[in-house]
């Protein structure tokens, strides 16, 4: 591959009649190489941006202005290794940033994610495509084969482009949010750019390096928090924790034969703050023929981190968070799955995806599961897979076949944990499902929207739930349903509609195991003292 300067005059001399034009354009070679470097290299982020839904981390990479300035000096094989590490690394970065997935878990996972995106092959491909018609256009463009003149004038537009977007972005966060982006200042309390789960204001400038080191620093802080789950055993409110007390099991208040218990923890299901929106999902709960069968109880429960660690809360109850995905068996012998199988229960884990996804396979055998139930296994059963995010098995026929689990094992209890999955943040607009709840302007909603199809899919599993707790059972059992973190959309007008600290939640007790009649509490491990807050108990 030459250079696109090799007999440029002679070439464009012999093309064009008017010699001022050749000169002219062959002065101006500098001009695509600055808009190359400062607007084409973003393309790929773009097209990522918009099809996975990544927070608003800023309209243009400054970093790439950089890497062009450099490739005036120094020969274009380095340039290329530069610009493909660069644009890695602002992906990788949206991508974690927007779904709260420290940089370690990120960068483990990412075979796996990659072979799952087969839910949405063409956005990938075209992703890629772009990928490489920038390394095909970085390995042809002029860098220290331009004039000497040009080059000058080449650097000092990317020096001064750099410096008016960062000015720009320093002056639009101070309007936006009232505070200066760092290293210029910080929010009172936490810096917002910082802070994964609280990005609020658009950004006009990226600057994938600094991200990827606070994202390498944050992974230090892991470490620090996983070491804290090593220790510490302080319980920390969870929905598991209000069914289990509710219905006596472990106080010797149950009654009669030992229930099946059922443990939901719903994909991106955060707290509406719109109350007409919050009730909406829930309705399926609410209806009289279950309320007769049931107690139904609703609270919420904070959350910290991502999906494991919404899973290590209901599961272990305590402050165990990311170390759950490393601990030996050793330190999590106080975990539900383990309590039960004390008592005779048969443990059951069920996933819609790889159970390779954060070593859900290992760790769920460790925890006590004996049964366990990913993509692969649920196919074999003839269950169909559905395209959200993800390619996995579809959460309503998940349901089902846990229904059917239920009625025809009636030999010895069981503790079912089935981490939902169509409802991952992107979701498909408009939704996949046919009978999706209809998206009105009187719970806030309009058809045809992210937030809809995020609605519909939620709502699509409390209704499948709905029906499984009213189906025949083989024996009582005992339904929780609570959400592992707040829906992690990438516009933060829709982040601003959901609760950034809690979770809801909903269980439904048998009332012949409902223990005697008396308020119940989701108990708070981060302020003992506080009177904990009352879940809300819904009767006929």
């Amino acid at each position: 591959m030459g250079s696109l300067n090799i007999r440029a005059v002679g070439w464009v001399d012999s093309m064009l009649p008017y010699p001022r034009v050749a000169r002219f354009i062959e002065n101006s070679k500098w001009l695509p190489f600055v808009a190359f470097y400062c607007i084409i290299c973003n393309v790929p982020y773009w097209i990522a941006a918009r099809e996975f839904g990544f927070s608003p981390l800023g309209l243009i990479c400054v970093t790439y202005a950089l890497v062009g300035l450099i490739a005036l000096f120094v020969p274009r094989p380095v340039t290329l290794v530069l610009l493909l590490g660069i644009t890695a690394a602002d992906i990788i970065c949206g991508a974690c940033m927007t779904y709260y997935v420290p940089l370690r878990e990120c960068l483990q996972n990412m075979r796996v994610a990659i072979e799952s995106s087969a839910a949405h092959p063409l956005r990938s491909l075209f992703v890629f495509l772009f990928f490489l018609l920038i390394a095909a256009m970085a390995s042809l463009m002029p860098g220290k084969e331009l004039p000497k003149n040009q080059r000058r004038l080449a650097a000092a537009c990317l020096v001064t482009f750099a410096i008016v977007v960062l000015c720009g972005d320093v002056i639009s966060t101070r309007l936006a949010t009232g505070y200066f982006p760092a290293p210029f200042g910080k929010a009172p309390g936490a810096d917002g750019l910082s802070v994964i789960s609280k990005i609020r204001a658009p950004r006009l400038a990226r600057i994938p390096l600094i991200r990827l080191k606070r994202l390498w620093d944050w992974n230090a802080s892991l470490s620090a928090f996983e070491e804290k789950g090593r220790t510490a055993r302080s319980p920390v409110p969870s929905a598991a924790a209000v069914a289990i007390k509710a219905s006596g099991i472990f106080s010797g208040q149950s009654h009669g034969e030992l229930p099946d218990i059922v443990v939901t923890v719903v994909e991106s299901w955060g707290v509406a703050q719109d109350a007409s929106l919050q009730k909406a999902m829930v309705e399926s709960y609410l209806e009289p023929e279950l309320l007769a069968k049931y107690q139904v109880f609703q609270g919420s429960v904070p959350f910290y981190g991502a999906t494991v660690a919404g899973e290590a809360r209901e599961l272990c109850g305590n402050e165990i968070g990311y170390y759950l995905i490393r601990a030996p068996a050793s330190d999590l012998k106080g975990c539900l799955p383990e309590r039960l199988a004390s008592l005779g229960y048969h443990n059951i884990a069920v996933h819609g995806m790889s159970g390779l996804m954060f070593d859900r396979l290992i760790w769920y055998r460790k925890l006590g599961f004996q049964e366990l139930w990913f993509q692969e296994e649920l196919e074999k059963q003839g269950l169909p897979n559905c395209a959200s995010a993800f390619l996995g098995t579809c959460d309503a026929d998940v349901a089902a076949w846990i229904g059917r689990r239920l009625e025809d094992d009636t030999s010895r209890p069981k503790l079912i944990h089935w981490m939902t999955l169509n409802s991952h943040l992107p979701v498909p607009v408009p939704s996949y499902l046919r009978d999706g709840a209809p998206c009105t302007a009187d719970i806030g909603l309009q058809p045809h929207t992210a937030l809809c199809s995020w609605y519909q899919l939620v709502e699509n599993v409390h209704r499948s739930v709905a029906q499984l707790a009213s189906g025949p059972l083989g024996r009582p059992t005992i339904f929780v349903v609570v959400g592992d973190h707040a829906p992690p959309f990438g516009d933060p007008d829709l982040r601003d509609r959901f609760s950034q600290s809690d979770v809801p939640y909903v269980v439904l007790v048998p009332r012949s195991e409902a223990a005697p009649s008396k308020p119940m509490f989701a108990h708070n491990a981060a302020n003992p003292t506080a009177r904990p807050a009352q879940s809300q108990r819904r009767t006929p």
